[in-house]
């Protein structure tokens, strides 16, 4: 009992990145998802709404996902409603719209009311949308390596073409390979494309 006791303080006193990785550690462990992309880009759309949201409607609770779009309204969704479980709903649903733009109204009525659409009218025609699409100008400038197209997919902040292919083929089980987790992943195979 002294020698768990001892264990747990040594063990508290060290920083997380010293720790031992675990299969237990990694259970809690998100996969981390960071999308660079542009908001009217048919290869984005295209990945947001065949890859990304049917991956995250079926597996969100093991995923961390990281939005750096390059958009205006969709930056504003994102500040306005803060984490994934708020804004990929309408993100997902503006995505799928034939025009993200026209239909963003709907989707954030739909997804988020208690979020009024003149706020983030506001904030995307004002100095904030600015502010935020310069942040996001700032992270995408700051990749290593360097960004060659979008959309630009990091999978626990790496990126390689392998990657990327799997990413756009079949995102779904390249989150279930990475995620030490795997029954999570073998509970939702009815649910299959």
């Amino acid at each position: 009992m002294k020698l768990l006791v001892e264990l747990i303080i040594v063990l508290s006193l060290c920083p997380v990145e010293c720790r031992p990785l675990t299969a237990e550690t990694r259970l809690l462990s998100p996969v981390r998802i960071s999308l660079f992309y542009e908001s009217r880009c048919p290869d984005c759309r295209h990945f947001v709404v065949t890859q990304l949201c049917p991956t995250w409607v079926r597996v969100k609770e093991i995923l961390n996902i990281m939005l750096i779009p390059f958009g205006n309204a969709e930056s504003c969704v994102m500040h306005y409603l803060q984490n994934a479980t708020s804004y990929m709903p309408v993100i997902c649903c503006m995505e799928s719209a034939s025009s993200a733009l026209t239909e963003a109204q709907l989707c954030l009525q739909t997804h988020a009311p208690a979020v009024l659409w003149d706020t983030i009218s506001d904030c995307v025609n004002g100095d904030q949308g600015n502010e935020l699409m310069h942040q996001n100008a700032q992270m995408t400038n700051e990749l290593e390596p360097p960004h060659n197209y979008v959309p630009w997919i990091l999978i626990n902040g790496e990126h390689s073409e392998d990657l990327q292919h799997q990413a756009e083929t079949d995102l779904f089980n390249l989150v279930c390979k990475t995620y030490i987790g795997r029954e999570v992943c073998d509970l939702r195979e009815d649910f299959a494309k």
